[in-house]
């Protein structure tokens, strides 16, 4: 029965991290499915619809996103990246001990400047949030170069999930903006949506437009 080899990814109905290992799901050609958690509207913001869930899940450590892979269940946004990665293409996770060592630094940098995204639920300033992503990014912007991904030619793990957030930061501006800023990010952008696997994501039904933070967000887009 092939649903029973789909893996299972939960998260709340927004794109935030989940968003990330789905398109990691979508260039490795693992199959997927999705059950969404959808918060309630203000003024309560409700989250029953994943509490009541939460504990009866049998997760180690009961979060979103999990993974529930037949037996097997995890939490963690990047181990859950990195075993889709081990199980479906490892080359994502680098090739060599030096690449794979580097990848995974990669890995905590992206997050550092993806941790940026926690001042959209703090505060509306706009500007307060695209300056820290930008301070955070710019060693990225430095690093990339004129290099096609962040390591070179191949794709690795933190590509996606970079791109994902950059995608964020020029829904929340412009293309523009990003594009001026950040010159060597953006193209790394445009070079992920064009691997032949992410575009065909993107020009799907799966590519769900639903916003990236959830409802009790100050900083949102769609």
């Amino acid at each position: 029965d092939m649903d029973s080899e789909k893996l299972v990814i939960g998260y709340w109905k927004i794109r935030g991290l989940g968003r990330m290992v789905v398109l990691v799901c979508e260039y490795v050609g693992a199959p997927y499915e999705l059950v969404e958690y959808v918060q309630g509207d203000g003024p309560e913001f409700d989250r029953s619809e994943w509490l009541d869930k939460k504990f009866t899940l049998g997760l180690d450590f009961p979060n979103l996103p999990y993974l529930i892979d037949g037996d097997f269940k995890m939490t963690e946004t990047v181990p859950i990246i990195q075993y889709i990665a081990m199980k479906y293409k490892p080359e994502l996770l680098g090739e060599t001990l030096r690449e794979q060592a580097t990848v995974a630094m990669l890995m905590n940098i992206v997050s550092e400047a993806k941790s940026t995204n926690s001042i959209c639920y703090q505060c509306d300033d706009l500007d307060k949030f695209t300056k820290a992503a930008h301070d955070k990014l710019q060693v990225l912007e430095k690093y990339v170069g004129d290099k096609k991904f962040l390591t070179g030619d191949k794709v690795t793990y933190p590509d996606l999930f970079l791109t994902e957030f950059l995608w964020f930061l020029i829904a929340v501006t412009s293309e523009e903006d990003v594009s001026a800023k950040l010159p060597n990010l953006w193209r790394l952008s445009s070079n992920v949506a064009a691997l032949p696997e992410i575009s065909a994501f993107l020009a799907s039904e799966r590519n769900e437009k639903i916003p990236f933070n959830n409802k009790i967000a100050k900083i949102n887009a769609s």
